[in-house]
């Protein structure tokens, strides 16, 4: 058995879920989760380890001793497209939080304190 941590850093860099990179190296979420547990050791099989590994690679990523890194490195294009969407999702949030002013404890709890 060979012990592989980072996924957790490797879905960082890739913007995957434990379900995403599960899907793409066709094994199953409780796998992913394993390395990424609190005790941090569990073991996984060197088929396993290849198979992730190789869906790693498929997209554009590496196991490195230092961590991981892109095996590419993003265009300006690229850059920009990214600040883009980012920028929209600032946008898109901050129109949420002016349409939805927050509660206050008065909208929660009638005069008895109990709730509304």
């Amino acid at each position: 058995m060979i012990k592989y941590e980072r996924s957790h850093t490797v879905r960082t860099l890739l913007r995957l879920q434990r379900q995403g990179l599960a899907r793409q190296a066709c094994i199953s979420v409780a796998t992913v989760r394993r390395p990424e547990a609190e005790d941090g050791g569990a073991a996984v099989a060197p088929g396993t380890l290849n198979t992730v590994q190789h869906a790693v690679k498929a997209a554009e990523a590496e196991f490195t001793p230092e961590g991981v890194r892109r095996l590419r490195s993003r265009t300006p294009e690229d850059k920009a497209a990214l600040v883009r969407e980012i920028m929209a999702i600032a946008d898109r949030t901050a129109q949420l939080a002016e349409e939805n002013p927050g509660f206050a404890e008065d909208d929660l709890y009638d005069e008895n304190g109990l709730p509304a």
